[in-house]
Formats: structure tokens, sequence, C-alpha cells
């Protein structure tokens, strides 16, 4: 069966979307218009005359709804959001109206354009409620086409316990969460039936039933669940358009800090699929060649001084070079200033305290610091490397990876990252790899924009280094 197969969810969704995006337009130039009406209405005491014509603002209005484009897109508004609150919606689309406004704010100071400051409050203003009243009717929308069965996802659920009972149970009870249970899928003990519906298969046949039942959608109801067992099937799944959600019970409820939306009452946590869009990718690399060029430029006496201490105390070259594992499995050399003695074993075991006695005086600190690290932002601009990304791997710590680990070199290996800020050393090989794991699945210009400004104070902190 062909992996790129249309379901009527996959229909809808995509006509959903470019519902969401009609809306917003339509939103966008209509505020335009409502808030230079209501400029116009401002009494003189209160604020002088407007001194632009609508002509003026118009004319704007292509850029700006480029602008609102990009803001709703980047924080996620024009994906289908079944698992939200209307609340946590809210919450979505007053960031993605304030965003945007910021924008257009910014774009309106560098365009030397003198717009009026009370146009752009009340486009706020008026953006975000007619925001608010077409998301809310886009949403009932969607709940009514999903309660008259016509977008249902079908779907298996991994767990034949009580948390997939109840599961099937809030599926039979709520039509407007729009699925179709196929049946159930055990992970540890084998059964007929789950509240009524089959057991159909193991877990480690899940990719072989995704594609004969022409499954959308899988919920996985087993909390326990092996971690390597389930990241083995989502990667197995990966050539189908299929979505995976983790379902949280009603005791995870009660001791986490998790919003009661989703399944009825119980939490859903999304693993998304790993997207990177083309202009997100340039932008990317974009970022990369800047940064490295002009930290380059900037550190260039920092670089000097060090060279000297470390030539001076090791006698050795002060860069070492390292093979590492990149893209796509793709080795490359590694540049770092020497922290250790020249007599070090190259591809030894990493330290694993300050107090390792491998480790030369000027190379604790450098290490405390991540400073033995600036030379990897020529590895960044020469491409083998990226600003934000998974930490890069020796091979023989490649070769130990399991198939799901492998997709970590989906990306190029990165400068800083989630390890860095999370962690840093503390952190074992398994969670590195998830965090990874979510890098790889979440991507975003924001998040690496985000991962870049919280590295800063954990380095100047010298925290989890060694």
């Amino acid at each position: 069966m062909s992996p790129q197969r249309s379901s009527p969810r996959r229909v809808f969704n995509e006509r959903f979307r470019l519902a969401q995006l009609l809306a917003g337009l339509a939103v966008c130039a209509t505020s335009v218009v409502l808030a230079y009406w209501l400029r116009t209405l401002a009494p003189a005491a209160l604020l002088a005359p407007i001194r632009h014509d609508l002509w003026l603002y118009v004319r704007a209005v292509p850029a700006v709804a480029a602008l609102w484009i990009v803001a709703f897109y980047s924080l996620g508004l024009y994906e289908t959001r079944r698992y939200a609150s209307p609340f946590a919606e809210m919450t979505a689309v007053f960031r993605a109206v304030t965003l945007s406004v910021l924008l257009v704010a910014a774009a309106s100071f560098l365009s030397h354009t003198d717009y009026s400051r009370a146009m752009l409050f009340l486009f706020w203003g008026c953006a975000l409620v007619l925001s608010l009243i077409a998301h809310a009717l886009l949403r009932e929308y969607a709940q009514a086409v999903r309660a008259r069965g016509e977008a249902q996802a079908r779907t298996l659920v991994i767990g034949c316990g009580d948390l997939g009972r109840l599961v099937a149970q809030r599926i039979r009870s709520y039509d407007l969460l729009g699925y179709e249970l196929v049946g159930f899928v055990w992970a540890f003990e084998a059964c007929e039936s789950v509240a009524g519906y089959p057991v159909i298969g193991r877990i480690d046949e899940l990719a072989r039933l995704v594609a004969e039942y022409d499954v959308d959608e899988v919920l996985v109801a087993r909390p326990d669940i092996d971690l390597n067992q389930l990241m083995t099937a989502v990667e197995q799944c990966e050539g189908y358009p299929v979505e995976f959600h983790l379902v949280a019970g009603p005791l995870q409820v009660l001791t986490e800090q998790a919003e009661v939306s989703g399944l009825a009452d119980l939490p859903i946590i999304e693993l998304p699929l790993a997207r990177f869009p083309a202009w997100q990718c340039f932008v990317k690399r974009a970022l990369d060649i800047i940064v490295s060029l002009v930290a380059l430029v900037l550190l260039l006496p920092a670089w000097l001084v060090i060279v000297w201490l470390v030539r001076r105390e090791t006698g050795a070259v002060a860069i070492f070079r390292q093979r590492r594992v990149g893209y796509h499995g793709a080795e490359f050399t590694m540049y770092k200033f020497r922290t250790m003695l020249p007599s070090a074993e190259p591809y030894a075991e990493a330290p694993t305290g300050p107090e390792d006695e491998r480790i030369t005086r000027t190379g604790r600190w450098l290490r405390k610091y991540s400073l033995d690290e600036l030379p990897q932002l020529l590895n960044v601009l020469k491409g083998d490397m990226s600003l934000v990304g998974p930490r890069p791997e020796m091979s023989f710590i490649v070769a130990k990876y399991e198939p799901w680990q492998r997709r970590r070199l989906d990306v190029k290996p990165g400068l800083t990252g989630l390890w860095q800020i999370l962690g840093r050393k503390d952190l074992p090989l398994l969670e590195n790899i998830q965090y990874d794991f979510y890098y790889i699945r979440n991507w975003s210009i924001w998040l690496d924009l985000t991962i870049i400004l919280k590295t800063a104070p954990v380095v100047l902190l010298g925290r989890g280094a060694y």
C-alpha cells in the first residue's frame, strides 16, 4: 500500500488549514480598515486628526498579511489543534496576533513610514477580537464535521490495560473527537479484545498494521512502555503519514503539571512528524554563516590568547582534531582547543569529572566555560555542523545506536543544543538522545533562537561542564 494515501481525516485537515489561512487573511485586511474607521472616530480632544488617508494603509495590507502568515505559522496556528482546550487556543491566538503586530511595528520602523501609533494599537485590538471569533467558529465547525463522522481518523491504540480501556470508552462516548477505533496493539501481554474492540497484533508489527488497516493515528495508552520499543515502532512508521500521541492517565494528571484537554479529560502529548521546510533550512544555514563569521572576528583576540596558553603548557598544537559522525552518518573532522595532555588517547572515553588526570590546568578552565569548543565555529562555517543541533558523537558510539536513535543523524550536529542547556555533561547518553529526538521532531527557527539565547547563561556559569 502506498504511504502517500489520502484519508477523509487528512483531506479535511488540508481543507481546514486552507480555511484557517483564508480566514486569517480576511481578518487581517478587515482589521486594517476597521482600525482606520475607529481612528477617524476618535475625538479631537483625545487624539489629533489622522494625517493619512485610508489608501496608505490599504497599500500596506499585502506586507502586513505576509507578516501575519509568518507569525501564525511559526506559532502553529495553521495546524489542526484537535487537542487544544479553548483557553489554550485563545492564548495561542493572543500570542500570534501580538507577534504579528510587533513584526508590523518593526517593518514600519525600517521602512521609515510614519504610520499612526494609535492605528497600530487599534489594529491589534480589532485583529485579536476578530481572530478569536474566527477561530471559535472554525473550531465549532470542525467538531461538527467530526461528530457527523465525515472526517474520522482510523486509529490504533497501543496498550491493553486499564488506560487502554479508558481510551476506548472515551472514543465510544465522544463522537466529536472523530475517531474510528480499528483495534488494539499489545506491548506486554497478549489478549483477544479490549472493551469490545479486537486486538490485532503486537507492537513490533506496528508498521505492517498501519499499512494494512490504513491507520491515520496511533494512541499510546501504556505509560510504562519501554522507550526503545516505542521509539523503534515510531521510527519504523516514518514512511507513513501516521500521527503518534501519548495518552496520560488520570493518576498522571494528579501528579504532573498537565493540561486537562485532549481525549475527553485525558491529556494528550503529540509526537509530531519531523518536518524540515526548505525556507527554514535556508534561514538556518544563513544564520549559521552570519553568526559564525561574526563570532570568529569578535573572538579572535581570545582565540590568540588561548592558543598561546595551550602551547605554553603542552608544547603541542593548540587545535585538536577528531573524527566525528555528522549529517546522514558522514564523518567529518571536528576542531577543538586541546584540553588534555598530548599523550592522552584521542578516542578514549571522555572525562567523567574535572579531576581526570589527563586534563591540563588550562584545559580545566577551557572545558568549564566551553571555550575549548570555539574552533567548532569553523565547522559551522564549513557546513559540517550547525549552531544548534545534536551533540556530534564518535563512530564507536554511533555504532551502538538502536535504529530509532540513528534519527539524530537526520540533522547536522550542533555547537549547542538542548543537551547543552538542560544538563551538558551531567546527562547520560540515553537522555541526550531523547532530547535530540525531541529537537528533531519539533525543530523550528524559533526553537534554535531560544536555545542560543539560553546557552549563554549556562556557559557563563560553567554549569555541568568538566
